[in-house]
């Protein structure tokens, strides 16, 4: 098998759960009261859904794109 075939051992940079603000920690303590209001609170500071404005300039960016290729196909003939 060559080198480039072998499977590589993956590497873990970051843990998902803890960058999403939802891990737990191994010293949990309080009331489950105060455990859940700690977790509303970190879901209240998620940010819900992908921002409007970057989806937008994207879709726009991608029609000017494909016009200005249409222009340069059809002006050519």
């Amino acid at each position: 098998m060559s080198h480039d075939q072998r499977p590589a051992r993956m590497r873990v940079v970051s843990d998902a759960a803890a960058s999403r603000g939802n891990a737990v920690a191994a010293d949990a303590t309080g009331t489950p009261a105060q455990q859940a209001a700690a977790k509303a609170a970190a879901e209240a500071e998620a940010p819900k859904g992908l921002p409007i404005v970057p989806a937008l300039m994207f879709l726009v960016a991608c029609g000017a794109g494909s016009a200005l290729v249409t222009m340069l196909v059809a002006g050519g003939h």
